[in-house]
């Protein structure tokens, strides 16, 4: 949303450019999204570990000392993905943290490290080199502020999703689909409590409006689990750097894969367990919450599930339960 003519002045600059430092310096300053009059938590973060609210500053300060930092977004919210292009930003200062990315696959590796070699690549071009307009990711617009600080802080990106192929086999045919060392390699072959495992199966039912078949809930089980493993193994990799020398890895996800209990951080924990690991989930905010117990996303113990809230504005979107209707029916 465009509030004044400096702001355009600046997107306009960006668009001739196809690189810059940022859009906006502080994106609470200027919500791309239209808070509600009774949004009284848009723009506070709320610390799990201090039970209060603390500054973007000492967040960020906070954020250095993690090996392992796990930014959940919703996808389709404009203001998350400059929240994470600050906190990138403010990270990179003092380091060169590798980036990794849900929305990238492995069999994209290639035509990602191709582009980035190439003299003139930039932000803009990256969402195009990556056939992003038929991926099924909201618009590269939303994405690319993250992508313009990879390219001004001369930062690493790496894929996090594993291959499309690999999760259709895994929905399709089951575990055997994986080998026993790779199972291994993402702790896979590790089970949840049963309590982790229930919560797990009732989000992916409530997550699909409870209309999914009975038939579907199980593979797709396996298939949350598989890319949370693999969103974990990307994560440790791309913190080994080049020249051997362990670097801070950020990882861009929605949020449901962010959260501490049953999530990536649960596969760091048995992939690395010697990393510290840190989560942020970007929250919207929004329908008159009155207490902030009801915007925080909480274990089966009722704990909070990531280390801290940034509580945004939120997105006017259709009924999503209704669009997954209309697609079972067709």
């Amino acid at each position: 949303m465009i509030k004044n003519i400096t702001f355009f002045l600046v997107v306009v600059v960006l668009a001739l450019t196809g690189n810059a430092i940022s859009q906006v310096q502080n994106p609470w300053e200027n919500w791309q999204n239209k808070p509600q009059k009774n949004d009284t938590f848009v723009g506070k973060i709320w610390s799990a570990g201090e039970g209060a609210f603390i500054l973007p500053s000492k967040l960020a300060e906070e954020l250095k000392a993690a090996k392992y930092v796990l930014i959940g977004e919703t996808h389709d919210n404009a203001d998350h993905h400059l929240l994470q292009a600050w906190l990138i930003e403010q990270l990179a200062k003092d380091q060169k943290p590798a980036i990794v990315m849900e929305m990238i696959s492995e069999d994209q590796a290639q035509s990602l490290e191709e582009y980035m070699s190439t003299p003139d690549a930039n932000s803009t071009g990256l969402g195009p080199a990556l056939n992003w307009q038929d991926s099924g990711w909201p618009q590269w617009k939303y994405y690319q502020p993250i992508a313009d600080v990879v390219f001004n802080r001369g930062l690493s990106l790496f894929p996090g999703n594993p291959d499309k192929l690999s999760v259709r086999n895994l929905a399709r045919n089951g575990i055997k689909t994986i080998e026993p060392s790779e199972q291994k390699r993402l702790a896979m072959d590790i089970a949840m409590t049963k309590e982790l495992s229930e919560a797990l199966n009732q989000e992916i039912i409530k997550s699909h409006c409870n209309l999914l078949p009975e038939t579907m809930i199980a593979p797709m089980v396996k298939v949350q689990r598989f890319r949370d493993g693999k969103l974990a193994r990307a994560l440790v990799d791309a913190s080994e750097g080049a020249n051997g020398k362990s670097r801070q890895a950020i990882l861009i996800t929605g949020s449901g894969h962010a959260r501490n209990d049953r999530a990536v951080p649960w596969y760091l924990a048995r992939q690395d367990s010697g990393g510290k690991t840190l989560t942020v989930l970007l929250v919207e905010a929004g329908h008159g919450a009155e207490n902030i117990e009801d915007l925080i996303t909480t274990d089966p113990q009722g704990k909070p599930a990531a280390d801290y809230f940034w509580f945004t504005p939120r997105v006017e979107r259709e009924d999503q339960c209704e669009q997954l209707r209309k697609r079972f029916k067709k």
